[in-house]
């Protein structure tokens, strides 16, 4: 079968499947919305508290983007169990903060990169493969907010949370 062929099979609107997958990114991305928001009301920031408000501003875009997508079936509400498993880690302190946030945006690209190899329909695809290039940014940007450089703190541009378990649990010491 041709690439060709696998495309022009696939459908363009999302499909029951498809609109599961992107309900549950569109509440996801609210609560990430509401973890920026939470950080900034709370002192995050400093000099770059704009850079806050706008990765806030793009989670905030991401789930009105599925709510047009899928209209009614959209939940318009966050994902509670994000929110309280990382609001502890969005507080006043910027640095801590920042590396919170680098390590869900990391955590974000693996998961929604995974979930557009899930999606059927050729317009949840392209949403959501749109948004993975975004996070991705905010990886880099705000590992740069956390004061990391991507010569000295390689790890942290470069290997996913979940990939850097795997490897602690794969990893033998050699006597």
């Amino acid at each position: 079968m041709t690439a060709s062929k696998i495309i022009s099979d696939s459908p363009v609107r999302p499909t029951a499947a498809d609109t599961e997958l992107l309900a549950s990114a569109q509440a996801t991305a609210l609560a990430v919305r509401d973890l920026y928001q939470a950080a900034v009301a709370a002192g995050a920031g400093g000099e770059h508290v704009a850079c806050l408000v706008s990765i806030a501003a793009h989670h905030d875009a991401y789930a009105q983007s599925i709510s047009s997508l899928i209209g009614r079936a959209a939940p318009q509400a966050r994902d509670s169990e994000v929110f309280s498993a990382n609001e502890a880690d969005f507080g006043s302190d910027t640095m801590a903060t920042a590396l919170a946030a680098h390590a869900l945006e990391n955590s974000l690209v693996a998961a929604h990169t995974e979930v557009i190899g899930m999606l059927e329909s050729t317009e949840g695809a392209a949403l959501i493969a749109s948004m993975v290039i975004i996070e991705a940014r905010h990886v880099v940007a705000l590992a740069a907010i956390a004061g990391k450089s991507p010569i000295d703190d390689t790890d942290l541009f470069l290997v996913t949370p979940e990939a850097a378990q795997a490897d602690a649990q794969t990893t033998t010491t050699v006597a």
